[in-house]
């Protein structure tokens, strides 16, 4: 407040031992109107005019402020204002004296009144300049800030004295600052977010949780983010509070229109999980993955599945999605050409997703590939890749139909490395360039059958199960590969280096189908 008026005798006189400013020389001449006043330097000032209950001009304010004040804070000043004068108090008090003999409480003095329209004033001041503070973060430039949410939090937190995180809807926090680490405390349970929403519904005020005071984003029926003034012992202020809900306000206004964005670029035919198998920026992938309700963070891990015959339509797509549905796993599914991919959370899954797949198809005819765990959405790509390493592999196996771990497969791994294929080819040649002569030559399948009679630990019936030959047939055949090679197929070593190059043939097979 820059100075006062009381009224003595009909006449604006300044209040005691304060002389007017030299600016404000037509306060006498507003006649009890309010009017912003001459100012020669920067800032504010406005003339607040007070009456008695009788409608009596019976004094002045003369108020200062770096900025001026907004409508709703003016309408909040003449408030204090009216509600501060003498008549309205002995009206009050009036009242009270109707209903209880207590005496009537005195009217407040002239100095309380000005305390009151001081501190008023002071903290529109304190409030507007937490506005102007936070506004600030949607248009500044982000420096080393890696997002706006870190900016916003940032300031939040100078303005505040407090810890600040911001979170997901999932409750995974985005962004800190005034803490010790990126991750003060764990991402709450399902049942405490289902809780502050209720509450927050209910009161429409901050909430207070063991881990601080939560404001929520939820502009309608979905929960954005929240910002969180973290627990460090001290208490929360009004302007505390203030500050947490402008700021909400401010990133509900950021994460809605990152929302919108997503929503019209899965209008305009976006396919998400294409997008991350092939690689997608967490912060883009956070949020189109918070619009279809699946949360991105945390281990995940890519699955593809073909079935036989191929299919072109969805119904892999459902059988799958159901599949995971009935695993509680949840996951993103979605299909390229005749190949159903999925991004699941958590760890890999086991040989129990073929199954329940299998039986909601009702065929068995199929082979699913399941990708190492990716620990951010930059390795979704590497997990993709995987995956399909896993599919062709069991694809062009001794069994094609299941499911296959990629770090369950042991020697494949190292044999269908990229940029082996040199060293292999040289292997494979070593091995059974003489066989694969032969076959060229004579149009026979050598190569095949020893495959077969490896990968059977040498049982004479199985391999002839498998090739659907008769037994005499079988062994005329490993004559001829002993002849062929002269190798001698019972030494320990010279198998197991034909068991290596025969699925490293089949790798290659494969490839250049």
């Amino acid at each position: 407040m820059a100075a006062f008026y009381l009224v003595v005798d009909g006449h604006l006189l300044p209040g005691p031992n304060r002389a007017p400013p030299a600016q404000d020389p037509d306060v006498r001449q507003l006649e009890g109107s309010a009017a912003e006043l001459p100012t020669t330097g920067p800032g504010w000032r406005y003339a607040l005019s007070t009456f008695d209950d009788g409608g009596e001009l019976n004094g002045c304010l003369v108020l200062h402020a770096r900025t001026a004040p907004s409508p709703a804070q003016m309408i909040e000043l003449r408030a204090k204002a009216r509600a501060t004068a003498p008549g309205a108090v002995e009206e009050a008090a009036g009242a009270h004296h109707q209903e209880h003999t207590a005496p009537l409480p005195a009217a407040p003095s002239v100095d309380d009144r000005l305390r009151i329209l001081t501190a008023t004033v002071l903290q529109l001041e304190t409030r507007t300049s937490i506005q102007n503070a936070l506004n600030g973060t949607l248009t500044a430039p982000l420096g080393q800030m890696s997002s706006r949410e870190s900016l916003l939090a940032e300031v939040l937190s100078v303005l505040t004295g407090h810890p600040v995180c911001t979170e997901d809807g999932f409750g995974n926090i985005r962004a800190a600052a005034g803490t010790k680490s990126g991750h003060p405390y764990s991402r709450p349970s399902a049942a405490d977010r289902a809780r502050t929403v209720q509450l927050w519904h209910a009161f429409g005020l901050p909430v207070q949780e063991p881990r601080g005071l939560v404001a929520l984003v939820l502009p309608d029926k979905d929960v954005l983010g929240a910002v969180c003034l973290v627990e460090d012992g001290r208490p929360y202020t009004a302007d505390d509070v203030f500050a947490l809900e402008y700021g909400t306000r401010l990133l509900q206004v950021e994460l809605s229109h990152r929302r919108s964005v997503a929503q019209l670029e899965l209008k305009l035919g976006g396919d998400l999980v294409h997008e991350l198998v092939s690689g997608m920026d967490e912060e883009t992938a956070a949020v189109r993955a918070g619009v279809m309700g699946y949360d991105i963070t945390g281990p995940q891990h890519v699955i593809v599945a073909q079935w036989q015959p191929p299919r072109t339509d969805d119904t892999i797509v459902v059988a799958l999605r159901r599949a995971l549905r009935e695993l509680q796993t949840p996951a993103l599914v979605s299909r390229r050409s005749d190949i159903t991919i999925a991004v699941a959370t958590g760890d890999p899954l086991d040989t129990k997703l073929f199954t329940v797949a299998a039986r909601t198809l009702r065929s068995a005819t199929g082979a699913v590939g399941i990708g190492g765990p990716s620990h951010d959405v930059t390795q979704l790509p590497r997990s993709y890749e995987q995956a399909l390493r896993a599919l062709q592999i069991r694809v062009h196996s001794i069994d094609p139909y299941g499911c296959t771990r990629y770090d369950q497969l042991g020697i494949y791994r190292i044999l269908d490395m990229p940029g082996s294929e040199t060293e292999l080819s040289d292997y494979v040649a070593e091995w059974l360039g003489a066989l694969q002569s032969n076959d060229a030559r004579r149009s026979s399948d050598l190569v095949h059958t020893l495959a077969q009679y490896l990968d059977h630990g040498g049982n004479y019936d199985d391999t002839a199960d498998s090739l659907a030959i008769h037994r005499s047939t079988l062994r005329y055949r490993l004559k001829s590969i002993r002849q062929i090679t002269g190798l001698d197929l019972a030494d320990p070593e010279t198998r197991l280096n034909l068991h290596v190059a025969t699925r490293a043939w089949r790798l290659r097979s494969a490839r250049q189908r």
